[in-house]
């Protein structure tokens, strides 16, 4: 049974919020402290321009800072930290950053609170046209 997954903010602007949350999301993934955290922000203001009826979802590892998470926060993201995901023992001695980093990713699959889920990659820009 997958772990209950309890958001770290509750949305204060941009998507819509129901009472209860929504049933349907867009989530993509964020690691470390360096600049992704802009492509984050892109996503969120593009998906509020097109007025998306469905909240982003930002699955943050916990090597992620606070001041990027509120950062999120104020974009109207809801962010869930997630425990990473480590190769086997016998295994560690390869690209020990890029499995925790790709794997961790399938933590997203964990989010029962969603019917449905959209990936999006934290570098993709949402255009209407």
């Amino acid at each position: 049974m997958a772990p209950e997954l309890v958001p770290t903010n509750v949305p204060k602007s941009g998507f819509t919020t129901p009472v209860t949350m929504p049933s349907r999301a867009y989530v993509t993934f964020l690691a470390g402290n360096g600049d992704y955290v802009k492509g984050v922000v892109g996503l969120a203001k593009g998906l509020r321009k097109v007025k998306t009826a469905y909240p982003l979802v930002v699955a943050v590892l916990p090597d992620v800072p606070e001041d990027h998470r509120r950062i999120l926060e104020s974009q109207g993201c809801i962010v869930f930290e997630i425990k990473p995901v480590y190769p086997p023992e016998n295994q560690t001695q390869f690209a020990m950053a890029y499995y925790v980093i790709n794997y961790s990713k399938l933590r997203i699959w964990e989010f029962v609170e969603y019917e449905k889920m959209i990936y999006l990659d934290g570098d993709i820009e949402v255009y209407d046209i």
